[in-house]
């Protein structure tokens, strides 16, 4: 049995698979197999990599018929991996050389499920670079902590990766919990990763970049998007209430890990709700992606709306605020929440503070400035962290001193 089983998917990457394979196979571990499937390409994919099986008998090489999206080719390489450690590349990635050494002593000496890393970003082309905006994470070297402990982790200190390649992944822990990517979607890591997470026993988290992603053109994280795009988000946060019953006990007893659950869920809604906006502008405007989104749109709408009210089911619940009426201060997604978590209460809103000139109205909400409102009733403030300094300033100056602050329950 190999350390590790390297699973490479791969579909019209004539440019680029060398380079991946290579990057595999100068690694200081020399003890894995690499499982390629290509997934029916129509370049010379399949042809580089029959190359490189008859150079390295540790190179196995299956073929689909058809192009069926990578999710599926991951899991098809998972059914011919025999490795102790399974690591999910790309085919336009690499990793850097000391990757498999280290990372397997770690796991194999401390009986890890998951170990998630660092990456860094390239490009050949430096003018595309500059335009592309893809996050990067840093993680702290942390203690072995199991899957409810490392979300908690990710989501207090915003650190929690997309992208399958910065995980490395004990097999055994995979088939024992029958944890596959859902096949036919995009983005479909997003549901993948949460489950990877929150059911492993023994994690940690390292502050090195071990992986190299290559942002190109045409990738799925480059190009336009489209209805499919949306789709996969909506399979993924879907996924993570399919996954409840199975974590019902440590839900309701673990508050912290609740929120930690429930902030995901937020996250993943508002990237959704983002996506949908720029595809319906681009079908408004006649652009290229929403062109494909025109047909669908109201159906999508439609399927917008459920994921919100299956989001505010399970979310939009404080504490008792002791209060029969208030302004909220700010606009977007947190007055959204804030709106109605009040209104379940019964609280009447009196309007929505703005610092800058907005509508006259959001939500139904007539909008004032700091300076028109009564300073007598309580203002709720319903920005981000990133902002909240800014607008209690502003709002003391006018002689606002009755500002309150939420704490959603989950």
């Amino acid at each position: 049995m190999p350390k590790i089983s390297v699973l490479i998917p791969a579909y019209n990457v004539e440019s680029y698979i060398a380079e991946c394979l290579d990057s595999v196979l100068r690694q200081s571990l020399q003890d894995f197999e690499i499982i390629c499937i290509d997934d029916a390409s129509t370049d010379n994919t399949l042809s580089i990599l029959r190359e490189y099986e008859v150079r390295d008998n540790r190179i196995k090489v299956y073929t689909h018929d058809k192009n069926m999206g990578q999710s599926c080719g991951r899991n098809h390489a998972l059914e011919y991996a025999s490795g102790e450690y399974v690591y999910m590349l790309d085919a336009d990635d690499m990793i850097r050389r000391e990757m498999f050494e280290e990372l397997y002593l770690l796991g194999h000496a401390e009986n890890l499920d998951v170990i998630g890393f660092e990456t860094e970003n390239f490009s050949a082309d430096s003018e595309f670079m500059k335009n592309v905006r893809i996050k990067t994470l840093t993680y702290s070297d942390t203690e072995v902590m199991d899957g409810r402990e490392a979300l908690n982790y990710c989501m207090e200190n915003e650190t929690m990766s997309l992208s399958v390649p910065t995980f490395f992944i004990r097999r055994e822990y995979l088939i024992q919990n029958n944890i596959r990517f859902v096949e036919g979607i995009l983005h479909e890591d997003v549901g993948y990763i949460l489950e990877l997470v929150v059911k492993a026993v023994r994690i940690t988290f390292k502050h090195k970049i071990y992986f190299l992603r290559r942002i190109r053109a045409n990738s799925t994280m480059t190009k336009g998007f489209t209805e499919n795009n949306i789709r996969g988000y909506l399979k993924s946060f879907y996924k993570s209430f399919e996954l409840e019953p199975e974590l019902k006990t440590y839900l309701d007893k673990d508050e912290r890990f609740k929120k930690a659950y429930r902030k995901w869920q937020r996250d993943i809604y508002g990237r959704l709700d983002q996506l949908y906006l720029q595809v319906s502008e681009d079908a408004v405007t006649g652009a290229d992606a929403g062109e494909v989104f025109k047909s669908g749109s109201h159906e999508m709408s439609i399927e917008i709306d459920r994921a919100y009210e299956i989001l505010k089911l399970h979310h939009w619940r404080t504490e008792e605020l002791g209060i029969s009426e208030c302004y909220l201060c700010g606009v977007g997604q947190y007055t959204e929440r804030t709106i109605e978590a009040v209104g379940a209460q019964g609280i009447i809103i009196r309007g929505i503070i703005v610092l800058e000139d907005k509508a006259p109205a959001f939500k139904g909400f007539p909008t004032y400035k700091p300076e028109e409102v009564d300073v007598t009733i309580p203002v709720i403030l319903s920005v981000s962290k990133y902002t909240k300094e800014e607008y209690k300033t502003v709002l003391k100056q006018t002689g606002i001193n009755k500002l309150m602050e939420l704490d959603f329950l989950c």
